[in-house]
This record gives C-alpha cells, sequence and structure tokens, in this order.
C-alpha cells in the first residue's frame, strides 16, 4: 500500500511529543472536564465507559526501576505509539466510538477522526476537545478523506477501529502491505456492549515500552568494580 502525505500528519508530529510527554494522569484530568458534555453521548453507558477508561489510564503513569548493574538509573516507563487513525462505519455507537477516540488520546497518542457517517458529528467532537485542551494538531478530523487513502497516510501507528469483523480482517490484510513502521490494530467489534473497550488491557494496546537510562554516579559503577578487581588480585 502506497503511503500519502498531508499536512495534518505533519501537524500531528510536531504536536504530538510534548503531548505524550504530559503523563496519563495530566492527560486524563483533563478529558474528565469535558467526558459527560459530548452530544449523542451523555448518557450513562456512554459515561461509564469513558470514566472507567480515563481512571485506567491514571495507573499507568507509574514507573518501575529497573536494577542498574553497573551504578546506572534503570526506569521502565509507558510511551504513547504515535499518531492514531480511530475510524468506523455506520455499525458503530457513538459510545464505542469515543471510547476508542478517549482511549487514544489518553495513552498520549496524535489522533485522527474517520467516520465518513457522522462527520459533522466527528467535528464537532473536536471542537469540544479542543476547547477543554487538547491541542488542534492532536485531535484531528479525516473524514473528507476515504478509508483507503486514511489507511495510507504516512506514520501511522495505530489503528482503532469499530468495524464488523469481516472489515477487520480486511483491513489487517491492507495495513500488511504497508512499508515502514508496523501498525497496530486495536479492533472493537462489539459496538453496543463495548465488551472490548471494557477489557483491562486494552488500553496498553496504545502504548509501547520505553527504557531510560541515566548514570547517576559517571564512571563510578564501573570505577567499583575494577577496584573490586584490583583488591582481588
Amino acid at each position: 500500500m502506497a503511503s500519502l502525505s498531508d499536512n495534518r500528519i505533519a501537524n500531528a508530529l510536531s504536536a504530538w511529543d510534548a503531548w505524550n510527554h504530559q503523563g496519563f494522569i495530566k492527560r486524563s484530568e483533563r478529558l474528565q472536564k469535558i467526558h459527560t458534555q459530548i452530544p449523542q453521548a451523555n448518557d450513562v453507558r456512554s459515561v461509564g465507559l469513558l470514566k472507567h477508561l480515563l481512571e485506567q489510564a491514571a495507573t499507568l503513569e507509574q514507573i518501575i526501576t529497573l536494577p542498574g548493574p553497573t551504578g546506572e538509573s534503570n526506569e521502565l516507563y509507558l510511551n504513547g505509539r504515535g499518531i492514531c487513525l480511530v475510524s468506523a462505519d455506520q455499525t458503530s455507537t457513538y459510545t464505542a466510538f469515543l471510547g476508542q477516540t478517549f482511549a487514544a488520546l489518553v495513552a498520549g497518542n496524535a489522533v485522527l477522526l474517520h467516520w465518513p457517517e457522522e462527520q459533522a458529528w466527528c467535528e464537532q467532537l473536536a471542537r469540544l476537545l479542543h476547547q477543554a485542551g487538547v491541542p488542534e494538531a492532536i485531535l484531528q478530523a479525516v473524514s473528507d478523506l476515504s478509508l483507503n487513502q486514511a489507511l495510507g497516510l504516512d506514520h501511522l501507528a495505530v489503528i482503532a477501529c469499530v468495524l464488523p469483523m469481516n472489515r477487520v480482517i480486511e483491513i489487517n490484510a491492507l495495513i500488511a502491505k504497508r512499508a515502514g513502521l508496523l501498525v497496530q490494530m486495536v479492533a472493537e467489534t462489539d459496538p453496543v456492549q463495548c465488551t472490548h473497550l471494557l477489557q483491562p488491557d486494552h488500553l496498553s494496546r496504545f502504548v509501547t515500552e520505553r527504557t531510560r537510562t541515566i548514570n547517576t554516579t559517571a564512571v563510578g559503577g564501573n570505577a567499583t568494580l575494577l577496584e573490586l578487581g584490583s583488591s582481588a588480585v
């Protein structure tokens, strides 16, 4: 599949690093300000799903300290994957589409909204979230593109879809032909009950593990090893 250039991709890439580094807790708090005010999705089920995802995201902030054999500080943490395309068709529900959108955003990704049947609603959703503090470049509507064009955009890292299983299989086959970065597929095939969105590991599919190493002792760790070796001789 040939990839396509789009100014919206360049804008998303330029804004992504700052959004990603805000952290899960800050992003969750920002999205909590608006999650009960979404048109067509302020019912108990929708609000409950979004509340669940945002509360779960805050637990991902934890940084795990790993052993530092030579005196360095090693940390394991979670990071957004990059640009996420959230796509749906006429079989989707507002609740499921919002769930995928909020999951991608709170996990630290830039999001492209693609729901041609609800283009005006997607644009309204983007405006509301922009007013709540989500940068314009981090959440953009791309429903003017065909699905094949959207799937061919450069630098996609995640596709979060709300589609029937047969369509998910077709899209998986298409993205397998892409060159470069492997694209993670996160599918919700149950738009009414949202069974995938409610799984405890759903948010983990929007992130990737990173390690950070800081040599807190300069050469001290290695120097200690050398000293021990010298004493043994």
